[in-house]
């Protein structure tokens, strides 16, 4: 039991560590960098093989390896009950031993692989409330029919302890059957503020327009690049890549499409904001338009279009309908969204990004998203808010907070 109920000491135990990067990793950063900012002190357990593909922690961490195996361990087979069983208590007892003088007063943990599973039964042990974060359904990347089953119910036993329950989006939170639905909330995706200040309209825009994607690429979005470039080479325009240049799909893509441009990822992702702010015109955000082949899109939020609303350009969104991304561009009435691989609709959207009244109701919509729903400050005070209900009252759910997709 913790004693000081208003302590601020926050575990997370996490599949993957917090990092510099993209995705997850970066997320998890920011939060736990702010939260120590405003006095929180800070724990991690991660798989020691995660620990160690990661730059070092600060100082201040402290951080805990999840051990793999010791060599009187029996193996960890996650379907088996029984073994996986055995597992977390193994690991629940180095985690005792390690928080014998002082217990968290917070656990935090990120819905990914078994993980969750030891956060979940040590919040049980220890009394101590437990934050779950979700950034997909992680059902979507099984390798079989059996391991999906055991990911829904893992995932289950997990929400079923939370105290607050942050996915990154409303359809993300219905995606799981929840008993209490009132200790969910929608938690956007954190950016950090940019020192380079918001782009202003260029007339380079008109005779030059670069539309850039950064992040990863998958096959299934050839088509929508290929339209898109098509588009953009009627009016002399760059379709530009921030993305590893012996990419399978982006060698493929520069092979039928001439102007397509390709620049190596950078280390931080500031040097990415950087360099966005300075080539741009517009940022991609793109899904394919098939849910066959992209079925995490309809719950998934693109941290992408949270980061980089912070630049000021204007940003295209290509999202099919029933997916979260389109549901918010529909409810802001979003200009540049895109919703079906029409190259009519392509070429209406390039010629908006040409033509510099549009171009700036564009961009005035990603300035009032960063100010608003997407600032970062705002972001983080919704996470620490989320911490201190459950360190309050532990007892009492807090009201359901799903964002409606309206700025105020």
């Amino acid at each position: 039991m913790v004693k000081n109920p208003m302590a601020k000491h926050l575990l997370l135990i996490s599949f993957l560590p917090p990092s510099q990067g993209t995705g997850s990793p970066i997320i998890l950063w920011r939060h736990l960098t702010q939260l120590e900012a405003q006095g929180w002190k800070i724990s991690i357990i991660a798989p020691e093989q995660q620990l160690r593909a990661i730059a070092p922690f600060p100082s201040t961490w402290q951080v805990i390896p999840l051990v793999g195996r010791r060599w009187w361990w029996p193996p960890l087979r996650q379907q088996i009950p029984g073994l996986l069983k055995l597992r977390l208590a193994l690991w629940q007892s180095d985690c005792d031993r390690y928080f014998r003088h002082e217990k968290p007063s917070q656990i935090l943990t990120f819905l990914c692989k078994t993980p969750p599973l030891l956060a979940a039964n040590l919040a049980k042990s220890w009394q101590v409330p437990l934050s779950v974060i979700i950034h997909d359904q992680e059902e979507f990347w099984a390798t079989s029919e059996s391991d999906r089953r055991w990911i829904r119910r893992s995932a289950k036993q997990v929400l079923d302890r939370a105290t607050r329950i942050l996915p990154v989006s409303q359809e993300l939170g219905q995606a799981y059957p929840l008993q209490n639905p009132q200790k969910c909330s929608v938690l956007y995706p954190i950016s950090e503020p940019i020192s380079c200040g918001q782009v202003e309209w260029n007339p380079q825009f008109q005779t030059h327009p670069v539309i850039a994607h950064a992040g990863r690429l998958h096959p299934f979005q050839i088509p929508n690049f290929q339209r898109l470039a098509q588009a953009l080479q009627k009016v002399n325009g760059t379709l530009l890549v921030v993305a590893p240049k012996d990419n399978p799909t982006l060698v493929q893509l520069m092979q039928t499409c001439p102007n397509i441009q390709a620049q190596e990822p950078f280390e931080q992702n500031r040097q990415v904001v950087e360099f966005l702010a300075e080539k741009a015109s517009c940022i991609l955000v793109s899904y394919s338009f098939s849910l066959a082949e992209q079925p995490w899109a309809a719950t998934s939020f693109p941290s992408k279009l949270v980061e980089f609303c912070q630049l000021g350009l204007p940003l295209l969104i290509l999202a099919p309908p029933k997916t979260a991304a389109a549901a918010w561009a529909e409810q802001q009435q979003w200009i540049g969204h895109i919703d079906r691989l029409d190259q009519a609709q392509f070429t209406q959207a390039v010629a908006q990004l040409v033509t510099q009244e549009t171009w700036l109701q564009m961009a005035n919509q990603t300035r009032q998203a960063a100010a608003t729903e997407f600032d970062c400050d705002r972001i983080q005070a919704q996470f620490e808010s989320e911490l201190m209900k459950t360190a309050l009252e532990p007892s009492i759910p807090s009201q359901f907070s799903a964002t409606t997709y309206r700025t105020t």
